[in-house]
């Protein structure tokens, strides 16, 4: 984490707060939303079509919240690395993860190189 500041690290640990705060409002305002459109979807269906329909729209609620669960645990790993001193180290090959990428990207876990090489693993 010596390549970046403490105005560097105070900016990421903000903009990492604010990911958080936002990310957990979106879960908590969709949860009754999803309960009152499911419930909703229950009285309303009427065809076999109504139904399929409101299946789909359930499971794309519940894949849009597994993403979100996915994001926060992103964030909340890279609050806790920032708070341990680990923050901004390639989790893979150990160098430091350049600020410009920490700055576009701060849950960056991999460098640039290390992020591809994991990409293209994960194709093939």
């Amino acid at each position: 984490m010596r390549h970046l500041d403490t105005a560097d690290r105070r900016v990421l640990q903000m903009q990492l707060g604010m990911m958080r705060r936002q990310l957990l409002d979106e879960l908590r305002t969709s949860a009754p939303s999803a309960q009152a459109a499911l419930a909703e979807s229950d009285r309303e269906v009427k065809t076999r079509a109504d139904q399929a329909e409101a299946e789909r729209a359930g499971d794309v609620h519940m894949a849009e919240v597994e993403i979100d669960r996915a994001r926060l645990e992103e964030i909340e790993h890279a609050i806790a690395r920032l708070a341990s001193g680990r923050y901004g180290i390639c989790e893979d090959c150990g160098d430091e993860i350049p600020r410009a990428r920490l700055l576009a990207q701060p849950t960056a876990i991999r460098c640039m190189a290390c992020q591809a090489s994991d990409e293209a693993r994960r194709r093939h």
